[in-house]
Order: C-alpha cells, then sequence, then structure tokens
C-alpha cells in the first residue's frame, strides 16, 4: 500500500513538471495567434495616406525689375567770387545746411564803396551838364527859328545837348555796375542746400577765376538714376505702361529699405553704346537726409496698383498627356483631380487661369501615395512671408 501511494506521488509530480514546461509554449502561441489575427486586422484598414497640401490664394503677380543705381542732388551749385577782393568772413560752418539768400562769405567792401561814390559824382557832373546844354538849347531854339540865331548855333547846341545825354546814361550805367560790385561782395545761397567743404580761409584773396569756393547741395528731393536695357524700356513702351503707373522703391547699402517711394521722372534721348542701356531719373523725398550724394543704392520697380491672380506653388503642378492638372484635396479629405490652365510663372508659383478657385486645396508633397477618390491624411503647408495682397 505504501508502495503504491509512493508510485502515485512520482506521476502527479511528473505531470506537474509536464504541466509547468508547457504552459509558456501555450502563452507564446496565444500570443502569436493575436498578434498576427492584430496584424491581418490592420492590413485589412490601413490609416489613410498623409500628404501636405497648400491653399491656392490670390495673389501679386507684378513683375519687378532691380537694378543699381546712384544717389544724385537734384541741383548742385559751385559758389564762385564774381568780383575780386579779400574774403572778410564766411557764415556757415562746413557741411551745414543754408537756407537760400543766406550770406556764405563776403569780400571787402570798401573799395565798391568807393568806385559807387565815384560813380555816382560822374552821374552827377553828367546831369548837370545835361541840363546846362538843355538850357542852351531851349535859348537857342527859338532865336534860330526866328532868324535872330544862326543854324549852325542850333545844330551846335542840339549836338552838346545829344552828348550830355548819352554823358549822363553812360554814368547812369556806371552806378548801377558799382553797385551790383559791391553787391556781389557778399556771396548768398541761390537755394536751400548743404554746403561742402570751405576752398579758401578768411584773409585769402578771390575773385572770378579763382576755384569755387564751396559746393552747395540741395539735399531734398534727390534724384536716383539708374540704367534699363533697351529691351525692357521696348517692352514698356509697347505695353503702353506709363511712369506713373510704376512705384519706385530703393534699397539702402546696409540693405535696409528705404521709407520713401519715388517717382519716374526723366528717361534719357539717348543709349549708352557700351552698355545699350538707357538712363533713367527717378526723385525721392529725403527728409531726413539718408540719401547722399553720388550713393549707390539698389533699385526695384513695380507696379503702382497690384495685379491680382490666383497662385499655387510649381510643387502642385502635374503634367500628362491631356495637359496641365493638379491632385485636389475636398473637404471631406478626399483626392479629386482637377484639370487646370496653368498661366505666367513668378518664382516659385504659377498663376492659375482656369480649373481652381480661392480657397481650394491642392497636394504639393506625396502625390505618389494617393489616387483620385483617396482618403487622405491632409496637412496644410505654412504660407510663404510674401503675404498676400487683396
Amino acid at each position: 500500500m505504501a508502495v503504491q501511494r509512493g508510485v502515485n506521488e512520482r506521476v502527479r509530480s511528473m505531470l506537474r513538471a509536464s504541466f509547468s514546461a508547457l504552459l509558456p509554449v501555450g502563452v507564446a502561441l496565444g500570443a502569436f495567434s493575436y498578434s498576427a489575427v492584430a496584424q491581418q486586422a490592420k492590413q485589412a484598414n490601413p490609416p489613410p495616406p498623409s500628404v501636405f497640401v497648400e491653399t491656392a490664394q490670390t495673389r501679386d503677380a507684378s513683375d519687378e525689375q532691380t537694378y543699381l543705381g546712384r544717389v544724385q542732388a537734384f541741383d548742385k551749385v559751385t559758389i564762385r567770387a564774381r568780383v575780386d577782393g579779400f574774403l572778410n568772413s564766411r557764415g556757415f560752418e562746413d557741411g551745414a545746411e543754408v537756407k537760400k539768400d543766406q550770406v556764405l562769405f563776403t569780400l571787402e567792401k570798401e573799395p565798391y564803396e568807393a568806385a559807387l561814390s565815384l560813380a555816382q559824382a560822374n552821374l552827377s557832373n553828367s546831369k548837370a551838364a545835361q541840363e546846362l546844354a538843355q538850357q542852351t538849347y531851349d535859348r537857342i531854339k527859338p532865336l534860330a527859328e526866328t532868324g535872330a540865331s544862326s543854324r549852325a548855333t542850333l545844330d551846335d547846341a542840339i549836338s552838346k545837348l545829344s552828348q550830355a545825354r548819352a554823358a549822363a546814361e553812360g554814368q547812369e550805367a556806371n552806378v548801377r555796375k558799382a553797385q551790383l560790385d559791391l553787391g556781389y561782395t557778399e556771396i548768398r545761397a541761390p537755394m536751400d542746400g548743404r554746403t561742402g567743404r570751405a576752398t579758401y580761409s578768411v584773409g585769402e584773396y578771390v575773385g572770378p577765376s579763382s576755384n569755387p569756393l564751396a559746393t552747395l547741395v540741395r539735399q531734398d528731393p534727390m534724384y536716383v538714376a539708374f540704367p534699363v536695357p533697351q529691351r525692357v524700356l521696348l517692352e514698356v513702351r509697347r505695353e503702353g505702361i506709363k511712369a506713373d503707373s510704376v512705384v519706385v522703391r530703393l534699397k539702402m547699402p546696409d540693405g535696409s529699405s528705404y521709407n520713401h517711394d519715388g517717382e519716374i521722372k526723366f528717361a534719357d534721348v539717348e543709349t549708352n553704346a557700351g552698355t545699350d542701356t538707357v538712363t533713367v531719373r527717378a526723385s525721392f523725398p529725403n527728409p531726413d537726409r539718408l540719401l547722399v550724394d553720388q550713393q549707390i543704392v539698389g533699385v526695384s520697380v513695380t507696379a503702382r496698383e497690384p495685379d491680382l491672380k490666383l497662385m499655387i506653388s510649381q510643387a502642385a503642378l502635374l503634367l500628362d498627356q491631356q495637359g496641365a492638372y493638379v491632385l485636389a484635396v475636398t473637404k471631406d479629405n478626399k483626392v479629386e483631380t482637377r484639370r487646370i490652365k496653368a498661366g505666367a510663372q513668378h518664382g516659385s508659383r504659377v498663376v492659375v487661369a482656369e480649373g481652381l478657385a480661392e480657397g481650394d486645396r491642392v497636394i504639393v508633397s506625396g502625390h505618389q501615395k494617393v489616387r483620385p477618390g483617396v482618403t487622405v491624411e491632409a496637412t496644410e503647408m505654412k504660407p510663404e512671408a510674401d503675404v498676400l495682397r487683396k
């Protein structure tokens, strides 16, 4: 009996060991079976393909022409002495802004004051002689008419009166000349502007043959001249584009944009034979004095009014034997084919003349993953920095 119980105990131990050994295998088989079922389910219902889309939007399709220009003073005057003399004073600091009629230099006045006094004295003497000749003529004329005086005496009186009048007129001209010369001893600014460096110091002798005393430049407004190729001018003229229909903008030497727009004022009548370009000049306000004569700046010319067109990225454009088309994504994220009529290219974008409306979404990345009728997961591309003009 004891022997039988021992045998049964060993059998039960072996069974328990066998079950323990088979349990992990069963668990593993069960897990494998579950994973396979899940994989089959996943393959039966795959997630929608992901694509990147862009919204068709209205943008400014105006062409922009860029050039390299040079700032030119609106007016630039070299100040010169018109009479000889020593510089007595200077009425400005180098580089200062001056107003019209402000005294810039004064020359010694004394020689010209003396010359004026002498001219006035000579004029008084001539007028006295003219008055005497007039009186003589008035006395002799009636005598000659009655025969009491000879004709020769009358002719002599007429001649002396004419000479006296001419002498008086000459002295009047000398007085005016002396007055002008005296006035030229004060050299005044002919316009508002900014002065350059004075060439001569106080005490130096200057005259009409001397170098310019200083240079005066008008600061506001300023011109910017830039060369335009002949082909561009021909296109502009054929299309009938007027100067007032475009706006000119500047890029400063440090890369910043100039705050004021300019207007085209002049196009040269001759072509540069070396470059086949025509010089065009635009006018710009310069209230902050940022534009300096002979400064080099970037110039861009664009239409004053934006040319609004519906545009999409070139990445969305597809071609086949029938022509251009795009893959559009509907509101319920379904893909559909849209035949379009593409227009002009502007950088990385293309104009859409027909086939799309503003707000339509088109695929720009992920075309190979989809086909018409498929539902997709659409991610909107961020718009570029060139924000729309509407």
